[in-house]
This record gives C-alpha cells, structure tokens and sequence, in this order.
C-alpha cells in the first residue's frame, strides 16, 4: 500500500464508526428570519478581503480571480447562500476539501501522533461560513463557558493571563499548592461525532435555520488526501471538522461547552483544556477524580483523551513535600513534568521564564543568519528591518504579556537579538543611533506598551463573558480563595509576593 493510499485510509477510518448525519424532509413552509439572507455588498466586501497567495480549494479557482471579479460574482454567491440557508441544503461541491498532512515535529515518526491534516477548502465556501458563523455566534455568545478563550475578543495571551493570574492569586496564601492537569484530546478535530454537535446546538436554543444549514453543511462531507502533486480518490467522512473552516473552532467550542462546568479552575482555548487545582496544606488532590470526569465526559461524546500528550504539573513553594497521586487515564499513569508548553508559552513548576526565554531565543536565533545573507545579497537596510520585524522580533513578542515580568539578565538577553540584528542592517551605527534610524523601540519598552495595551482594551470591555475583565477593573487580587479550601475561614493576604506585585495585570492596573 502507498503511502498515499495508507493516510487517504487512515484519515477516513478516523471516523467510520460515527453514524452519520441524516436529512431528514424538512418542512416546506419552514421559516427563515429575514436578518438571515444576505445582500451582494456584504459578499463583496468578504470577496474584496480574500488573501490572493492562499492555495485554491477542490473546486481550483484561484482566489486572485475572486478578489478581482468581486462584483461580478457578489449577487451569484449572494443567490448560492440565500438559497442555501432558505432551503436548508449546501452545494456539495463546495463541501469537498483536500488534506494535506503537515508534521507536527521535523521527523515525524508516527501517522496518528506526528501528522496535523489541514484542509483545503474552497473560498466560495468559507465566504458562506463567514455569514453563518456570525449569526451563531450572537445567538450563543452569552450561553458559552466564559473561560473558553478561541472566541472573538479573546485569544491565546488572556487564556495564559486568566491561568497564570489565578495561580499567583491563590499561591499568596502561602499554605496551599497549585496542581495543573493539561488535556489533550486525540485527534480532537477528527474525532468529532456530528449528531452531538447538532443536538448541542439544539440544546442552546440556536434557530433551526441555522441548525438546519450547519447539519447540510457537515452531512456527505467527502476528502481527498494530497502529497506534493499526487491526489488520492475522493472519500467520504462520518464526521470530524475540516481543519480550515471557520465554523471549526466555534462548533468545537460547542462541542465541549459544558465540560467542566462546575470545576472554577478552567482555561479552555478550543481543543487544549488546562485544570486547576488549589490544593491546600496536607491534603490531598481532587484532580485524579476531575480527569476521570474528563474522560468519561469525552467518551459519552466519541472523543478520547490521549494519555502520552496529556500531563501533569505541581507549582508549590512550600517545605513539605505534596502528597501525591497519580492520575490516571485508561490505565496509564499520566507524566508529571517540570515544564510544559501551553499556548506556545513554556510554563515551569517554579514560575521562572528561563525556559521560555531559551525556546525563543534559539528560534530568533537561528533566522538572523537568513538577515546576514540577505545583507550580502545587497538588500536595504530598511528592508533588512521590515523583515527582521515581521519574521523575528514577532517570535520575541509572542504573548509578551504574560511574561514580561522578566529579570534583567533574561531581558538583555532578548534585547541581544535585537541589537545583532540592527547591526546587521546598520553596521557602522551604535545600537541607539540604529534604533533612531529604523525607527524602532527597545524591545522592553515594547513590552511594557504591549502589557499597557491589553489593560486599557480590558478595562475598555463591558463584557460579562471575559473573566478577565473584573480582574483588571479591580486592579488587585481576590483577596481571598476562590476556590473550596475546605477551610470555613479563610485568611486575608498578606503583603503581595514579588511574584504576583510584578505581574501585568497588578504592576498596570
């Protein structure tokens, strides 16, 4: 068997034993709200902000030519769509897409662990999901976990802020611990049942218009699997969400809306779920009953959890040493680690940078020798910079925030690639006089505007559904648990930690 032919296999069988969707008649008089159809403006506008160097999906139409003939094809779309959503039914050409395996590792050594399969879908297609997704999105906004952070408004660095702030909180009572349980989903996009997204759905009162479109939409869905220039034969799919929609992530956020509902101590961003646990002094930890809970929660819904990805972390100052036990999943002890990479920011049981700093680093590193090449290529200065901005210093400010509350040795350090790469450009210049020049700021200054700018947006937010925000409006920590101690009195802080005192949300607030 070819290799083609082995993942083409592989990837359908992920979900073969789903029962798949099925469409049932609907009603002919079904009504659909008016704000639901769509007018050629609005698909214009979306067809006017299509990015021309993304690959074409099954359907090979080159996006350059539906950004350029956008009004032309604005009112066909706009009849596709309305019709589509008036009838409840979705083209099935446009539900076609063409994976292409992408390792997670430079030596991928394993198919099921070491292959992410991202989709190619058609623009057409994603268009029409752009209409359907902000219209879910308004009807379920308000009923989704406020500490699910892949929705609009929130992102990767409030996810790491809302964690790491919790932690430093409740590590201020000095007699408890932190104990924190990383999930890892199999295959979590893949393992997706259909019929358990839609009866969510339904079970959050969404209109059975849209109900209706998102079941066409995910129903006979067929994929082919692409290596280099080699196709494989079309293949349907029981379920599973195309890596490459735009309704993906909200759907899964559907999906595993109500895990954990009752547990405070949660940060969920898609696929990744991070617990917590505070366990108080010479007790022992809740946490191994909690997985269990997770287990069985993604088992009810076709999921699994994968025990060598997922792990488990201790954050404790204290003298003693925690009682531990292990947690389990399936029989398999789960690994308790020292560090762990959550959100591409590299967390450590003492709370210390070091780590990160050394990732990011090695990662900037190794791309200024592409600027000293570009320099003997005879590239401008300026040029040199524009690319030094866009393709490392964005490495070395990647959810600064929440980690820039760093010692000076490790904040120097970062400043050092700074200042080579400026030398590079700017030779003959002292590194303040190509600083001046390039027009560019101290990469510490930058993160101090960066930790100012994600305040001032909270404090500017009047939203109920980003628990972040009455963090930063108080501008202090809780003072006291938030979490069941199993101690009816609990005691006030004390004078905050360094810890906590230098961290953004308390040293900007």
């Amino acid at each position: 068997m070819t290799w083609l032919k082995y993942l083409t296999v592989f990837f359908s069988d992920l979900t073969s034993h789903f029962t798949p969707l099925t469409r049932e008649e609907e009603q002919l008089d079904f009504n659909v709200p008016g704000e639901y159809l769509i007018d050629a403006n609005k698909v214009y506008n979306e067809l006017r902000k299509i990015k021309t160097n993304k690959s074409p999906g099954p359907d090979m139409i080159p996006n350059k030519i539906l950004k350029v003939f956008a009004y032309e094809l604005a009112p066909v779309i706009t009849d596709i769509y309305n019709s589509s959503i008036i009838h409840g039914v979705f083209p099935m050409n446009l539900k076609r897409s063409i994976v292409v395996p992408i390792p997670k590792v430079s030596l991928p050594q394993s198919v099921e662990d070491d292959l992410r399969p991202i989709s190619l879908m058609s623009q057409i297609s994603k268009v029409m999901e752009g209409f359907t997704l902000t219209k879910l999105f308004a009807q379920i906004e308000s009923k989704l976990d406020t500490k699910q952070f892949a929705l609009p408004g929130k992102s990767t660095t409030p996810a790491l802020t809302y964690l790491l702030h919790t932690i430093l909180s409740a590590l201020e009572n000095t007699s408890c611990s932190a104990r924190l349980f990383f999930a890892d989903f199999k295959k979590g996009f893949d393992l997706v049942d259909h019929n358990v997204i839609i009866c969510e759905l339904e079970n959050l009162g969404v209109h059975p218009a849209l109900v209706r479109w998102i079941k066409a939409f995910l129903s006979n869905r067929e994929q082919c699997v692409r290596i280099e220039n080699s196709y494989s034969s079309w293949k349907k799919t029981n379920g599973g969400l195309p890596q490459g929609t735009k309704l993906g992530p909200l759907l899964f956020a559907v999906l595993v809306n109500s895990l954990l509902k009752d547990w405070p101590g949660r940060v969920k961003f898609v696929d990744d779920t991070t617990v917590l646990e505070i366990i108080p002094r010479c007790s022992p930890s809740f946490l191994p009953i909690i997985v269990d809970q997770i287990s069985d929660y993604a088992n009810e819904r076709g999921m699994r959890l994968n025990p060598k990805k997922c792990k488990d972390m201790v954050i404790t100052f204290l003298k003693y040493k925690l009682v531990e036990n292990d947690i389990f999943i399936g029989g398999d002890v789960v690994e308790r680690v020292s560090s762990f990479k959550l959100l591409g920011v590299w967390l450590t049981n003492n709370l210390s940078w070091d780590i990160h700093v050394d990732k990011i680093l090695k990662k900037a590193n190794s791309r200024i020798y592409a600027l000293r090449l570009l320099k003997k290529a005879g590239l401008s200065p300026l040029n040199i910079v524009h690319i030094y901005c866009a393709v490392i210093r964005s490495q070395l400010e990647y959810a600064s925030p929440v980690w820039s509350a760093l010692p000076k040795t490790l904040s120097d350090l970062i400043e050092s690639v700074q200042k080579r790469a400026l030398k590079i450009a700017y030779p003959t210049l002292s590194y303040d006089e190509a600083l001046h020049k390039s027009n560019i700021k101290l990469l510490s200054t930058r993160r101090e505007e960066a930790c100012r700018k994600l305040i001032n947006l909270l404090r500017d937010q009047d939203s109920p559904h980003n628990p972040l925000t009455a963090i930063v409006k108080s501008g202090l920590p809780d003072r006291t648990h938030n979490y069941d101690l199993r101690n009816n009195n609990p005691q006030l802080l004390p004078i905050m930690s360094e810890r906590l005192k230098n961290f953004f949300t308390i040293k900007y607030s």
